[in-house]
């Protein structure tokens, strides 16, 4: 972890440096753009939940406002007349069958319907959300109850009522010709899970808790899932002592006082609240820091693989410019631009190694022949004028043959002891005939030469000893002298814009395997120093003078000899005169 740090914050290149940049700045705008998202998703999570707090207010207001028209609608139901008073009295004072007696009378004399409990039974499956009716006077002992359980109601026995934590709203019952003595009292109890509905399961996820409340500071009603018994006990005693503000603290507060006197109370938990806003907060932040994450691991990967690609195109121009000019980046290992720039290298590598090998290589090569010839030189003109001596003795004899190998051994020594560094094609050929005709001398009748030579190719210019060594190889290597039937030719034409010079012979050849490996040797572009003359020698020296445009190909065959086809560009001539100059 170490190490891959180090490498993260390395300043050796710019473009790493540019990564820390662009990282440094990919943090600090994913830090805004979080701290903006989270601080968005609380206002608007706090806006949701107070427009959540003021519908739950509207509608504990309008419950309040609805029910209470029930109630009266219950009340008038037994005050809406002196004889619908009287007959709820009476079915509290009498028994059943003196009351079901007296209504009937009531109905035969009025034609009113006064029935007590068909009245009640009406009322419960009108309002269905009536959980109770309860008729107390202050003149009986009984209390008339009606429920689901019992639609036509009944009597029981005793004053006390127990209404504690019930919703239910109560009117006082007076006889229609005397309102302002009140003689009783109607409570209606109404079911409380109707009273916030469908909206109660929002509150209860926003963390909304609601409350109704008598003018007496009693509570009616309370929608509040998420609070303790002792939380809920805190806020009675807080609006039972009309101190409501002090559950500012850990509520946000809407208190509301309904036409009837009731009070509803909405309180917005500012834990909950705040709960959400960090949890979600910290979610939007875990995601952040895993997108940046990855971010950041992207753009470390890609600045890496750009990096490796500027050190491998670095390494190499500092390979250069050390002296080392045969160096090559692998293209396929670096992208676009920098794929431009590796290939321009490689180019200009190319060209300079083409350069060396013009001018560099072409002159050590000739300089190295020209040394290897004059190691034979003991005394030069001693040496000349020593064969011409024997040369003319040999005349004077009549040994005119000896006299012409005496002149040969002469032509070729001589030829080898000049320092030119070109010859024309002629030149080359006449050397080479000389160098034969010595050998068919000592072998008579055993060596046939042939030379077909264009005459517009006389004057070609050639390196030094180019054909000689060809020759010399079938002599050395390829002759066998059991035979009578050795042939070696030599043959230059033009042909398609090319010259073409063909040696070729009937020696002992090669096997495939030693002609690809000659073929390869030829291949490698290096410089190498040599003992002899050979092949290679001669194939670097005419790459040196030709260029592109010069190519050599070596074919043999076992026991059919070899086969050595040299191409020349038709512009070779001008160039060869040229350093022939």
């Amino acid at each position: 972890m170490r190490k891959r740090r180090v490498n993260f914050f390395k300043h050796d290149f710019l473009i790493n440096q540019l990564m820390q940049l662009y990282s440094f700045l990919l943090i600090i705008l994913s830090i805004v753009i979080m701290l903006a998202l989270s601080a968005y998703t609380g206002l608007e999570r706090f806006h949701t939940s107070n427009r959540l707090a003021e519908n739950s207010s509207m509608q504990l207001d309008t419950y309040v406002k609805e029910r209470n028209t029930v109630v009266s609608t219950v009340l008038g139901e037994f005050t809406n007349s002196d004889t619908a008073f009287e007959s709820l009295r009476n079915y509290l004072q009498l028994s059943l069958p003196e009351y079901f007696s007296y209504s009937n009378e009531i109905f035969r004399q009025t034609g009113q319907s006064v029935y007590l409990p068909n009245i009640l039974y009406r009322l419960l499956r009108e309002h269905s959300d009536i959980e109770e009716i309860i008729i107390q006077l202050d003149e009986s002992d009984d209390l008339l109850v009606a429920s689901p359980r019992a639609p036509y109601g009944e009597k029981q026995r005793g004053t006390k009522l127990d209404l504690k934590n019930r919703l239910y709203f109560a009117r006082p019952i007076s006889q229609p010709s005397n309102y302002a003595q009140p003689l009783g009292q109607v409570y209606v109890v109404f079911q409380a899970d109707t009273v916030m509905a469908n909206q109660a399961a929002d509150n209860e996820v926003h963390g909304i808790d609601s409350f109704l409340y008598s003018t007496n500071g009693q509570r009616l009603f309370q929608s509040a899932t998420g609070l303790s018994s002792s939380e809920v006990q805190m806020i009675d005693t807080a609006m039972a002592g009309e101190n409501a503000h002090l559950l500012q603290k850990d509520y946000y507060v809407q208190q509301q006082t309904t036409v009837s006197g009731e009070i509803s109370l909405v309180l917005l938990s500012k834990k909950v609240i705040w709960q959400e806003i960090i949890q979600k907060s910290l979610f939007i932040f875990a995601i952040g820091a895993a997108i940046i994450g990855l971010l950041l691991w992207v753009l470390q990967r890609t600045f890496k693989r750009y990096t490796s690609q500027v050190k491998t195109i670095v390494a190499a121009t500092t390979a250069v410019s050390q002296g080392n000019f045969k160096i090559q980046i692998d293209t396929d290992q670096v992208q676009q631009e920098l794929k431009e720039i590796a290939e321009a290298i490689n180019q200009m590598t190319v060209s300079i190694n083409d350069y060396i090998e013009d001018i560099y290589t072409l002159e050590i090569k000739q300089r190295d022949a020209d040394m290897r010839a004059l190691q034979a030189q003991i005394n030069p003109h001693f040496l000349y004028n020593t064969l011409e001596y024997i040369r003319m003795y040999a005349l004077s004899r009549n040994q005119e043959e000896l006299a012409d190998v005496v002149y040969a051994f002469s032509a070729l020594l001589r030829n080898n002891t000049t320092q030119e560094k070109v010859k024309t094609l002629a030149e080359e050929v006449a050397f080479c005939e000389k160098y034969v005709y010595l050998y068919q001398m000592r072998y008579p009748d055993k060596i046939a030469y042939h030379v077909t030579v264009d005459p517009e190719l006389s004057q070609l210019y050639l390196p030094k000893f180019t054909l000689q060594p060809l020759v010399e190889n079938y002599f050395v290597h390829g002759i066998d002298y059991q035979r009578n039937d050795n042939a070696i030719s030599i043959k230059a034409y033009k042909k398609d814009a090319q010259i073409v010079i063909q040696i070729k012979d009937n020696g002992k050849g090669a096997t495939k395997e030693q002609v690809m490996a000659i073929n390869e040797t030829l291949q490698i572009a290096e410089i190498e120093k040599q003992t002899s003359i050979g092949i290679k020698n001669v194939h670097e020296r005419l790459r040196g003078m030709f260029g592109n445009g010069y190519r050599i190909e070596i074919t043999a065959q076992k026991d059919a000899g070899f086969i050595i086809m040299i191409y020349l560009p038709e512009a070779g001539i001008k160039k060869g005169m040229t350093h022939g100059v």
